[in-house]
């Protein structure tokens, strides 16, 4: 017989027969011997368990004995960082409350584990007098849905990839998802679209006629073939041919999904009538425009010039800086003959470092001129995209890790040809990794490369100290550099500029998000000719 407890279930050995006592008891062993979890019971403190099923052999690689004798073994198999979700369980019951919580620990044999930990304290007179509980192994469930969003996010990079418009309707014909490239297209963004009916962006005259193309999709359960006339959001007809079919929750249709292809020649005149109307307001207008152009030409032209004087300034600084400790220890040098020697090697360490500080700065002003008139010259040739990352993450590997900042990276296995400058492309994925560990003081660093489509993309995250929202749109800019007051971090503002430069000539693209304290994360994606 089965008595519901305070909070577990219990046997009442009074209900049972010796014989049946001892058969259940067969019975209740055989049954944990091939449960896949732990059950557990132990003292209020967790300092010593009364019983555990052998499952934990299994699970976590030490037999029930040996975490009985040394019962805080298992405490230092969890993971670090998953630590703290642990503590919590562990308050939770010393509140007299249960609990739940899923955190990993390495085992035995080095695999990393997902575990669903509920612990029961059971109480006698409002005491707590031991702590029930079972652990399940959750690792495949963990890895099967870490496998399904990385499928999930591969399929979305692969449709914000095309140029045709992809989309998804619901039930009322509104828009519930809609790609970026598609969007654009119409030059809308996603989100303005989204929640907007289908025919909000049709034409007047040619809405009939889409009417009718869903009443057949809705009808069918195949493809249907039409052509839409859109209107853009500054007014051009744009026609997509699109094919649709409609989506079904069983037997109940949920929505529609399409896919179209931009079928449009630009129109090369517009109507002469309403030309002529316009002529006057338009002309009215580009002489304003043409004002205000002129107008932001002197802003730009007197930010630059206010621009390249700070440069100056921060140029001659940064060539001081050095110098004066190349001179300072050469002539400690000179006039000590008696120097010890591992001194002497310590000042030559110092004076060739700062020697080699000094010759980056002048090759960076060397760049401005061929920046300023866009004569970089690329020397190209057939590389692969791995070879140029893996020697930088071995040399970044050890500074970033001397810091005390945590290091994490992913490259293809395979190689990733592409058509390129091989050392102005090393030279881009240098600098971004130079300024993420230069503005990164604790947390981690992450470098991730991977293949999308007919593209290569290099994602560098940090959890630095970022860029101000404000700064963002200057961050290309030649010689401009974030302020950033009572912070003297040295640079000339010529980096960043430098690798747009760079990425743009390889019809690449490069984009920089950012948060002020919390970090950023610069993406590069470079055309490539084949994968091997």
């Amino acid at each position: 017989m089965l008595e519901q407890g305070e909070q577990y279930l219990k046997v009442s050995p009074d209900t049972l027969q010796p014989d049946r006592a001892a058969q259940f008891g067969d019975y209740l062993a055989n049954t944990m011997q091939y449960l896949d979890a732990i059950i557990f019971s132990s003292t209020p403190d967790g300092g010593q368990y009364h019983f555990i099923t052998s499952a934990i052999e299994r699970i976590i690689g030490l037999s029930a004995e040996q975490v009985i004798k040394h019962p805080m073994s298992l405490l230092r198999m969890i993971l670090k960082e998953d630590y703290p979700q642990f503590r919590a369980l562990i308050d939770s019951v010393r509140r007299k409350m249960p609990g739940t919580v899923e955190y990993r620990l390495r085992n035995q044999r080095g695999e990393i584990v997902y575990l669903k930990h509920t612990a029961f304290p059971v109480l006698l007179n409002d005491e707590i007098v031991r702590i029930d509980g079972v652990v399940y192994d959750v690792t495949s469930q963990k890895l099967n849905e870490l496998q399904l969003r990385k499928s999930e996010e591969k399929l979305r990079g692969l449709i914000e990839t095309a140029d045709d418009l992809i989309f998804s309707l619901d039930r009322q014909g509104n828009f519930t998802s809609v790609n970026n490239a598609g969007a654009l297209n119409l030059e809308y963004l996603p989100f303005e679209m989204i929640g907007k009916h289908f025919l909000e962006f049709v034409s007047e005259e040619h809405k009939a006629l889409i009417a009718r193309s869903f009443q057949e999709i809705l009808k069918s359960k195949k493809v249907v073939t039409f052509d839409a006339f859109f209107i853009s959001k500054y007014s051009k007809e744009i026609i997509f041919e699109i094919n649709a079919r409609a989506m079904y929750e069983g037997a109940r249709i949920d929505g529609v999904l399409g896919i179209g292809r931009n079928i449009t020649n630009r129109r090369a005149t517009q109507e002469k009538m309403k030309e002529l109307n316009n002529k006057l307001i338009e002309a009215n207008r580009i002489i304003s425009i043409e004002r205000d152009r002129a107008k932001q030409k002197i802003s730009i032209l007197e930010e630059l010039n206010r621009l390249k004087n700070e440069f100056v300034s921060n140029v001659s600084h940064e060539l001081r800086t050095p110098l004066a400790s190349i001179i300072g220890f050469a002539e400690t040098m000179d006039s000590d003959r008696d120097m010890p020697e591992e001194m002497r090697v310590e000042f030559n360490q110092i004076i060739l470092n700062e020697a080699k500080r000094l010759a980056k700065l002048i090759n960076d002003v060397l760049d401005i001129s061929k920046i300023e008139e866009g004569k970089v010259v690329l020397n190209k040739s057939e590389f692969n995209l791995v070879e140029i990352l893996e020697p930088l993450i071995e040399q970044y590997a050890k500074k970033i890790q001397d810091k005390g900042i945590v290091f994490w990276y992913e490259l293809p296995k395979h190689k990733v040809i592409t058509f390129g400058d091989k050392g102005r492309l090393y030279q881009v994925v240098e600098n971004l990794l130079s300024n993420a560990l230069k503005f990164t003081n604790e947390g981690r660093i992450t470098l991730l490369a991977q293949t999308l489509y007919r593209e290569f993309e290099i994602i560098i995250t940090d959890t630095g100290i970022g860029i101000p929202k404000k700064d963002l749109p200057y961050i290309f800019q030649k010689f401009y550099r974030v302020s950033r007051p009572g912070a003297e971090i040295p640079g000339t503002g010529l980096g960043l500029a430098f690798v747009k430069q760079i990425v743009d000539l390889h019809k690449g693209f490069i984009t920089l998000q950012s948060e002020e304290h919390k970090g950023t994360t610069a993406i590069i994606k470079l055309p490539i000719l084949k994968q091997e």
